[in-house]
């Protein structure tokens, strides 16, 4: 897990990435559980799946120099 990432996230982002990907809940027990649409917990779970692949590269970029 990326610490820095999902710190710098607010609470409900934190409490959905926290569900949905290191509790391994599926995205309907999530949107239950966070109180909001599946829409919704998809659109946080592209983000961070985007920030995280986002930090891997940059992360390999800088030690392949």
């Amino acid at each position: 897990m990326n610490q820095q990432i999902f710190e710098k996230m607010g609470r409900f982002r934190q409490k959905v990435i926290r569900l949905a990907i290191f509790e391994n809940k599926s995205i309907y027990e999530t949107a239950i559980a966070c109180g909001c649409s599946v829409e919704k917990v998809k659109r946080v779970m592209k983000k961070w799946k985007a920030l995280t692949k986002e930090k891997e590269l940059v992360s390999s970029a800088k030690e392949s120099k």
